[in-house]
């Protein structure tokens, strides 16, 4: 049986075969290793809420949440999972998984466009709210951790995984740290990742309201093939940045902005990696890594 996309089918035991049945294979698999299980679509009353992307394994470490739900629209688009922010015309946050099975060799194509997913009242950000703005349209999830698919490529181009980012942040230590984040998966690693950005009040705009954030953030979880938050122990490493929007970022190596889980929380409002035991949450999440 093929796994669906984001985790292979794990191996089995013939006791362990004889237990479950071939429809109810790769459910059982999952469950042993802590990680969601993919259900049926969500229903249309669904669509848009926090169940909509619960089950997706790229918020298998936990759904991020604030204190407000008013500003989320969340999007399951099956490479990843975000929630969108019709005030600020960005994503609050993007989730994924990431391990070599999604690397590939797939030529890059600029596919930036609008994100028809979205519900006709809000507005949908186009090529020309960054024409002449001084601003990349920086990925959130990039298009490099998504090249054994064609259409998980494409995905990547949805300006609902978009951000206005500066060219020497996007191309600098943003970038830096998505290609060792690559290296990780390489060799083997799982990585749980999410990124965002961080927003002044009132926050910068261009174009047609887009919010400019004054950082970007990213938490990046690194575990074995096949585990899940039950496997995340005091000693998993964890990385955390917080990346300034601003000039003079491109003179600084992404190792600098390493910080902790718990100040990416106090700049953002949300709270990550719920789906981890609160006592190892308050170790690995207290920690700043050093490498």
């Amino acid at each position: 049986m093929t796994a669906p996309r984001g985790r292979r089918a794990p191996r089995f035991s013939l006791s362990l075969f004889a237990a479950c049945s071939v429809v109810g294979l790769l459910q059982c698999g999952a469950q042993r290793a802590g990680l969601p299980v993919r259900a049926a679509p969500s229903p249309a009353a669904l669509r848009g809420s926090e169940a909509s992307v619960s089950h997706s394994v790229h918020v298998a470490l936990g759904t991020p949440r604030d204190g407000d739900p008013s500003d989320e629209y969340f999007l399951d688009q099956s490479s990843f999972v975000l929630s969108y922010s019709p005030e600020k015309r960005v994503p609050n946050w993007v989730a994924w998984q990431l391990d070599r099975t999604y690397l590939g060799q797939l030529r890059r194509r600029n596919q930036f466009r609008s994100d028809r997913g979205l519900p006709a009242r809000f507005y949908r950000v186009n090529e020309n709210d960054y024409l002449h703005s001084g601003y990349d349209r920086g990925h959130m999830c990039p298009s490099a951790d998504r090249q054994a698919s064609r259409q998980d490529n494409a995905r990547t181009f949805l300006f609902t995984n978009i951000e206005p980012q500066l060219h020497e942040l996007n191309a600098g230590p943003w970038e830096k740290l998505e290609s060792y984040s690559r290296r990780l998966a390489q060799r083997g690693s799982q990585l749980f990742v999410v990124a965002g950005g961080i927003f002044g009040t009132p926050f910068e705009t261009i174009g047609n309201g887009v919010a400019v954030p004054t950082a970007n953030f990213k938490i990046i979880v690194v575990l074995s093939s096949g585990q899940g938050p039950r496997d995340v122990n005091e000693r998993t490493p964890v990385l955390a940045v917080l990346m300034p929007n601003r000039r003079g970022v491109g003179d600084h190596d992404w190792t600098e902005y390493l910080t902790s889980v718990d100040a990416v929380e106090r700049a953002s409002g949300y709270d990550f990696l719920s789906a981890i035991p609160e006592h190892v949450q308050r170790v690995i999440e207290a920690r700043t890594a050093s490498l």
